[in-house]
């Protein structure tokens, strides 16, 4: 990796770049698949969840995306649309390298040359509670970075799958060069590896073009959710002015919030098939 890649963003169809630098389609976002493609990923529990998600969604207008709610976005978030992040900033300094992009101001860190602790449940850095964003460790191979993330908290993050807390990643940062040897961007491989959500490891790949040194670019502004959509009595987000009064049920953001709420206001009357049915278990 270009030890000053600076400021970049991903690059696609609106970049001055050779076709080989163009990204492929981000089948992780949902829209470029079916959904039977994403199901037969999936485990028969995390099919009935994907299944139970996109019902609400597309039958009952009853999204639960985190952000709206000023939840956390969770780790796929970094994956994920605009905010999967459309810009990033890298800095890499001795022993560490530090992603900032996406929403919610995304930081992530690679501890260069650590070892994870390898007692528990997954392997950690810190203590054995998971973190929204996981925790990451990686080394240089020339100018290659390769990283692993693990102690992740499993969530669900708008469109994609619901994800666990076992889940792991490996990444790949390698540099792409233009025929005349300027410095192009960074190709960012990722294999994701989740043994209670998917069948197999899958993989994506992506790519930022380098726009420029930090001093190139506009300030870094800090964002902060305020929450002005709240669960309304229908069970749907309801948008709620300013000096309103309203009852507030507080979730429990370890007890997937987004299916309690579906379960509480759109599930009453329904009746949930055998464990052998092939309908993902839902309907």
């Amino acid at each position: 990796m270009n030890r000053a890649f600076g400021r970049g963003r991903r690059g696609g169809a609106g970049d001055p770049l050779p076709s080989e630098f163009a990204e492929p389609p981000q089948w992780i976002m949902g829209w470029p698949n079916q959904m039977p493609t994403i199901l037969s990923l999936l485990t028969p529990e995390y099919q009935k969840r994907f299944v139970q998600q996109t019902y609400h969604k597309a039958h009952n207008n009853a999204a639960q995306f985190s952000l709206m709610f000023c939840r956390p976005e969770g780790l796929l978030r970094w994956w994920s649309g605009p905010g999967g992040p459309s810009s990033l900033d890298v800095t890499v300094v001795q022993g560490r390298v530090q992603f900032l992009g996406g929403t919610d101001n995304a930081m992530r860190h690679v501890q260069i040359g650590r070892d994870f602790n390898l007692e528990g449940a997954v392997p950690r850095l810190g203590p054995a509670v998971p973190s929204w964003l996981g925790e990451t460790i990686g080394f240089w191979d020339g100018e290659t970075l390769i990283t692993w993330t693990s102690n992740i908290q499993g969530w669900y993050t708008h469109g994609s799958w619901e994800y666990s807390s076992k889940m792991q990643l490996i990444e790949i940062w390698t540099p792409r060069h233009f025929a005349d040897g300027r410095f192009a961007g960074l190709e960012h491989e990722t294999v994701f590896y989740d043994p209670e959500a998917f069948v197999q490891p899958v993989r994506d790949i992506r790519f930022f073009s380098r726009q420029g040194d930090y001093k190139d670019g506009g300030p870094f502004h800090l964002e902060h959710c305020n929450q002005t959509i709240f669960v309304g009595k229908d069970g749907r987000g309801a948008q709620v002015p300013p000096g309103t009064t309203i009852e507030y049920t507080v979730r429990d953001l370890y007890d997937r919030p987004w299916a309690r709420i579906w379960e509480q206001y759109f599930e009453k009357d329904m009746k949930r098939p055998a464990e052998a049915d092939e309908l993902g278990g839902f309907r």
